[in-house]
């Protein structure tokens, strides 16, 4: 049994691995092949594969099934933009110079919409705020309903960016009249991602080095996805300190960093047993500690399966949760006492 679900778990990646490999030896026989100098079509084809089906099948195949942020993405796609500029010769790379635009025109694309909608956004911003007077989260739902999945996109980024910057000024989150509960005193969390981003700078030192030895494209782009996971690190290690877990006499805030978070009434939650070890896999069960770097210590069972919200739009479901807190006992017996 133990055998057969291992094997159940590893099929998407095996397949994943499978199809990499078979679309990398055909887009390398494409491109060693005499006609490819020839058919002008066939570069733009080769980086359409590579920067778009290649990831299209990560999402598919790896985000979806194990449950990974949408943000890794941006690590599978630096990779398949080196692996662009490695298949296609220097002369047949006209389709990867005009990614250096790309940037400016989803930029560009975003401020329309913000114009185009304008008298819209404050509207809805003036509404929001006469139900939660909270310049943020207004501003948040507000965007978010305006501009659809581009306000999403927006909100994510901005939000992302609030924590990287603002992050060592700010107060943690809190609210009156609730008990707080922490989760990166004693799980080593702080020290395990200092590690994590000192080793992530050197990593892009050396990277960008070596690949400005082979291409100057090539090592800015590498560049900027490092540079971007590191601000992505930097915001979800700063949202760890500054969302902690909340319980009220109504209501229980279950925050993990910049990742997920959850607001459902107390009522609601039915058990919470401790825990020794990462929980056996089910259905209906989430693991919130992944992005924590340690394993969960709490079992949180709701009496209806609960919707957790994360970036990007990202929602998972589950009627029990796996979580780590610093001061488990004091939850437990602050739940009781609900």
């Amino acid at each position: 049994m133990t055998v057969s679900y291992s094997l159940g778990r590893l099929r998407p990646a095996l397949w994943f691995g499978f199809l990499l490999l078979l679309l990398i030896g055909i887009e390398l026989m494409i491109t060693t092949s005499v006609l490819f100098s020839q058919r002008p079509i066939l570069p733009y084809a080769v980086t359409f594969d590579l920067l778009v089906g290649i990831p299209a099948l990560f999402y598919w195949l790896m985000v979806r099934r194990y449950q990974l942020p949408l943000s890794s993405l941006v690590g599978v796609i630096g990779a398949c933009l080196a692996l662009a500029y490695w298949l296609l010769p220097v002369a047949q790379q006209a389709p990867l110079q005009a990614l250096h635009f790309l940037p400016a025109l989803l930029e560009g694309t975003t401020l329309l919409l913000l114009v185009a909608k304008g008298r819209r956004l404050v509207r809805s911003y003036q509404q929001a705020y006469q139900q939660q007077p909270h310049f943020w989260p207004c501003a948040q739902l507000t965007v978010q309903q305006t501009l659809g999945a581009a306000g999403v996109l927006l909100v994510a980024e901005v939000e992302m960016l609030r924590y990287a910057v603002l992050g060592w000024w700010s107060q943690p989150e809190i609210t009156p009249q609730a008990t707080v509960f922490t989760s990166y005193r004693d799980s080593g969390f702080t020290a395990f991602a200092s590690v994590l981003g000192i080793a992530l700078v050197v990593e892009t030192v050396v990277v960008h080095l070596l690949a400005s030895l082979w291409s100057a494209h090539l090592a800015g782009w590498l560049l900027l996805v490092d540079a971007y996971t590191l601000i992505m690190l930097l915001a979800h290690a700063h949202a760890v300190r500054l969302r902690p877990v909340l319980l009220t006499a109504d209501t229980l805030h279950l925050h993990v960093g910049s990742v997920w978070q959850l607001t459902v009434p107390v009522a609601e939650l039915v058990a919470v047993v401790p825990l020794r070890d990462n929980p056996t896999p089910a259905p209906d069960l989430l693991n919130l500690t992944k992005l924590l770097f340690t394993p969960p210590n709490l079992l949180l069972t709701f009496s209806q399966p609960v919707t957790i919200k994360g970036p990007y739009g990202i929602q998972r479901t589950g009627r029990r949760l796996a979580i780590y807190l610093d001061q488990p006992h004091q939850f437990v017996e602050a739940w009781k006492l609900q």
